[in-house]
């Protein structure tokens, strides 16, 4: 039988293979703790829900702006028959004809409003 001799070197490759196995294993049960907790799933859900709120953000600012839009447009209307009259001063049924307009455009907008809240 042939004699098995073990030397400094034989003994150092034998620790240096165990320290580099233990640190792949380690390396590998980290990852897979790592992976187990960011799910794509979870964060794709995460987004969505974020995403969502977005989206509702815009929807009610777009509303806001085309609120905006058409109270400039009715305040436009109210000025011109306003100067019209102040300027003219014989057109009053023409400002009561924009005046009950006005009155019925803020009737409408109050109403609106209500409704774009539910």
């Amino acid at each position: 039988m042939p004699e098995v001799k073990i030397t400094g070197d034989t003994l150092l490759y034998v620790v240096a293979a165990l320290v580099v196995l233990a640190g792949v294993i380690t390396a590998l049960v980290k990852g897979w703790e790592a992976w187990k907790k960011i799910s794509v799933r979870d964060r794709v859900a995460a987004l969505e829900g974020q995403m969502k709120e977005v989206n509702r953000r815009m929807d009610a600012s777009a509303r806001r702006f085309k609120h905006q839009s058409d109270d400039m447009g009715q305040m436009l209307i109210t000025m011109q028959g306003l100067l019209s009259h102040m300027i003219s001063g014989n057109d009053r049924e023409k400002l009561r004809s924009i005046n009950e307009g006005l009155q019925h455009y803020m009737a409408q907008r109050t109403t609106r409003e209500t409704e774009d809240e539910e």
